[in-house]
């Protein structure tokens, strides 16, 4: 059942005790202390909670502390002692001085109440909102699009940690569940113990006692799953069921057979490759200017003229930032009229995924890459009409190479290459050149023109923007997931959106009369 905070005010509340302001008029405990009690309201989780029931603690008390949580960037534990004994989260709480406030497990059950409705981004879409009704985001605005990288919460596994680890979970289960599953297990001789939570014992230095031990894990995992399928009529709970696909994917992921029974480590990694067996989400990624990391990304689009955060979606570590573009549009709370992003966001089916919303892309078309000091395939132009290509050189080409009735590249052969005086700029001696052609070549064409433009310059060069605000979640806690998958980290994302938002709306209606009455007569409106 939904509980609500006492709004009345008692002799032990904080304004009783002080005459002068305890805190800074513009910090954020003072604006939750004035209007905390409209910003977040108990209406707005009544769907999350039984009509009847016990009284739960005030699910607005505890969203109010989550986001002086990630605003302190400090733990559940560390967010119950200090509404106990901070006065600066007493007053924005409104708890009075002999109020301890909640139990810190508390936080973990509302989370996973959000968790469960998916309203992971109630409060930030509700700043949003509150944005929007008090006429700070505009209508049909040009917004900003990024990426950065979230550390995962769970550590990384080498190869022999996964499998072991995968197997004793699969034990694990099996043997809570009691089932069917365990006794079929209880058939197969395993050459390892795998009661024991620590590494195996060996000379890690000698590579011939980590193949044994690579082919004793792996050969233990096969012989586990062959009892499975010896049994087809075998009923396996959701749980074991889970647990038999993590451990065929982890082990065949990273190993090649090299004899019978036997086994390596192959060179390189697998696509999709599962890097811990803790948290099944995280993922090797790479981000160009911060290099490489394990965990998650996330996409956060940010309102150019207001720079509030407008929407914020967590998306797999190796996944390219584009990828998920028509369900973070689909997803917004605000859709921009004009979307600005880098290379990332301007292949050409991210340009579908907006186009499909109605929204205008503004970025960089991706060329590819080239050898340094040599020419670019955009340093060759095309004729479509005429079906030729001329080079650099000025050179042109009619001969092509087709994948059945389509033009797949342009030819120019070794002998007109090697006459030429800017061969070494363009290939090597005795070699021609190939310019391949993209089956959207002309659309492609087209938007390279477009982005040579002065006004597609000059309106990229607002795109910078997006740092300051990525600098504002990172400073908040945001760099490090604390929570286990993508779903519990937008809940650590959405609420540390939300606090940099509810800064950002508060600063820019104090300088604005209008933004600022239009604000307040939204928040009294609730």
């Amino acid at each position: 059942m939904l509980g609500k905070q006492n709004p009345q005010i008692s002799f032990l509340d904080l304004e009783s005790w002080f005459t002068k302001p305890i805190v800074d008029s513009g910090s954020i405990y003072a604006m939750m202390a004035q209007w905390g009690t409209q910003l977040i309201c108990e209406e707005d989780f009544c769907e999350l909670y039984s009509p009847t029931g016990r009284p739960s603690i005030s699910p607005g008390l505890l969203a109010k502390v989550l986001l002086l949580m990630y605003h302190d960037n400090v733990s559940d534990r560390e967010a119950e002692q200090r509404a106990q004994y901070d006065l600066r989260w007493k007053l924005a709480l409104r708890l009075p001085m002999d109020e301890s406030g909640f139990d810190y497990t508390a936080l973990c059950r509302f989370r996973a109440r959000l968790l469960i409705n998916q309203q992971q981004k109630l409060i930030f879409t509700r700043f949003v909102n509150l944005a929007h009704e008090a006429g700070i985001i505009k209508e049909n605005s040009l917004q900003i699009i990024d990426s950065t990288h979230v550390l995962g919460a769970a550590a990384v596994q080498d190869t022999y940690t996964l499998i072991k680890t995968a197997i004793q979970k699969l034990l694990r289960i099996s043997r809570r569940k009691n089932g069917n599953a365990i006794q079929a297990f209880n058939r197969v001789t395993l050459s390892l113990d795998y009661s024991k939570k620590d590494k195996e014992d060996i000379l890690w230095d000698d590579k011939v006692a980590r193949q044994k031990l690579l082919n004793q894990l792996v050969n233990d995992s096969r012989a586990l799953r062959q009892a499975i399928e010896a049994e087809p009529e075998m009923e396996l709970s959701e749980e074991e069921q889970a647990a038999l696909e993590l451990l065929s994917a982890i082990t065949e992921q990273d190993i090649e057979p090299v004899a019978a029974g036997e086994v390596k480590i192959k060179q390189g990694v697998a696509k999709d490759r599962i890097i811990s067996a803790h948290d099944l989400e995280m993922r090797h990624g790479h981000k160009t200017s911060k290099g490489k990391f394990n965990g998650h990304k996330v996409q956060i689009m940010t309102d150019e003229a207001s720079e509030i955060i407008t929407n914020v979606s967590v998306t797999p570590g190796n996944e390219a930032d584009g990828s998920a573009l028509l369900e973070i549009l689909q997803q917004s709370a605000m859709k921009p009229q004009i979307l600005l992003g880098d290379t990332a966001y301007g292949t050409l089916d991210a340009r579908d995924a907006m186009e499909s919303q109605n929204v205008v892309p503004v970025a960089p078309l991706p060329m590819g890459g080239h050898k340094s000091g040599h020419f670019g395939k955009q340093e060759f132009v095309i004729d479509f009409e005429q079906n030729s290509c001329r080079c650099p050189a000025g050179v042109v080409t009619t001969r092509v190479r087709k994948s059945g009735d389509v033009i797949s590249a342009y030819v120019f052969l070794p002998k007109t290459c090697n006459k030429c005086a800017l061969r070494d700029q363009c290939t090597q001696h005795g070699k021609g050149r190939l310019i391949g052609v993209h089956p959207q070549e002309e659309r492609r064409q087209e938007i390279i023109k477009q982005n040579e433009t002065e006004e597609f310059k000059m309106l990229y060069k607002r795109r910078a923007q997006c740092e300051r605000k990525n600098a504002h979640l990172v400073r908040r806690g945001m760099r490090k997931a604390r929570y286990i998958g993508k779903a519990k980290t937008l809940i650590q994302v959405a609420f540390t959106a939300a606090v940099v938002n509810l800064k950002r709306i508060f600063t820019i209606a104090k300088g604005n009369l209008c933004a600022l009455q239009r604000l307040e007569t939204s928040i009294t409106s609730v």
